[in-house]
């Protein structure tokens, strides 16, 4: 399938060799407000902006 017309979807979680676990967050009510902001604008699921932020945010741990 070729992705010049669309492009790769970024929210999908990457394949892992193991199975995964079940976890909770808690956060500040500021933040949950900022994610439900764009839980609207994006019409994507709260889970899937954590996640993308969780992820993004151990990339940026690596690189350092």
């Amino acid at each position: 399938m070729s992705t010049e017309k669309t492009p790769p979807i970024l929210s999908r979680a990457p394949k892992l060799d193991e199975p995964r676990k079940q976890v909770a967050f808690y956060l500040p009510k500021s933040e949950v407000s900022k994610i439900d902001a764009e839980v609207k604008k994006t019409n994507r699921s709260r889970s899937s902006i954590i996640g993308e932020r969780y992820y993004l945010g151990l990339q940026v741990q690596e690189q350092e």
